[in-house]
């Protein structure tokens, strides 16, 4: 009895990911060999786009080989072409069985958050038109991102295996005409901007939070905190949370 429809499409998608799965029926091996090529170029060449340093720096044959593993093993939960790297930097962080330099995955990642931040649909957010009062809820612009590396993954160069000797701590900011900008931050911009967050909080809440982390007073730390808090106001980098 021939296969269903369901059946031999299932079939087919199967050997197209990984052909070590038994093929359908009746079609020529030739064929579904072709037809898979052109299945992973297209993927390669779409993480490629978005990829780049990360394809140049792991290398065409350890780059293919991710390429093939990822489309043969893991069942993409975005059928949204922009947002394929995303998802291809969070599977590639949790794998552990490619030998992988330990920047590969905060290199997919710097990536991938720099494409999606690129097409960030949301605006600026309100900007903040007085010094920040400990009443006043402050977030994250949406066309702001802060990360936290081992490595150093928004320089040019190829990246050492060894991890730097410190943190790399970036806000990465998209402008007016729609460039990206990348800034090096002060451990105490990145642990303000990182207790704030997208979320929100109070000014007054945000600073416990650090002081109580750090084991300081909330004064202490809002007397060495206000004129930071000021310039990220002014910067349009916090903006303030609207709804509250």
């Amino acid at each position: 009895m021939a296969e269903s429809l369901a059946t031999l499409q299932q079939r087919w998608a199967d050997h197209v990911r990984d052909p070590s799965m038994p093929a359908p029926d009746g079609i020529e091996a030739r064929r579904l060999a072709v037809y898979r090529r052109l299945c992973i170029d297209s993927l390669d060449s779409l993480l490629a786009g978005s990829l780049p340093r990360l394809q140049e720096q792991l290398g065409e044959a350890r780059w293919r080989g991710l390429v093939e593993h990822y489309y043969a093993h893991h069942a993409c939960h975005t059928p949204l072409f922009p947002q394929i790297a995303s998802e291809f930097a969070a599977w590639l962080a949790t794998q552990d069985t490619f030998a992988l330099p330990g920047w590969a995955a905060e290199l997919a990642h710097y990536e991938s958050t720099q494409q999606a931040l690129h097409i960030e649909a949301r605006d600026a957010g309100h900007s903040l038109q007085h010094t920040p009062a400990g009443s006043d809820v402050l977030a994250l612009s949406p066309l702001v991102r802060v990360l936290g590396y081992q490595w150093p993954v928004h320089e040019d160069a190829a990246l050492d295996d060894a991890a730097a000797s410190g943190p790399t701590l970036l806000l990465l900011r998209r402008l007016v005409d729609y460039r990206l900008q990348v800034e090096t931050l002060v451990p105490l911009a990145y642990a303000l901007l990182s207790a704030f967050g997208h979320d929100g909080a109070s000014v007054d809440d945000a600073l416990q939070v650090l002081a109580d982390a750090h084991g300081v007073s909330a004064d202490e730390l809002r007397a060495v905190a206000a004129p930071v808090l000021g310039e990220l106001c002014a910067a349009g980098v916090l903006v303030v949370l609207t709804g509250f």
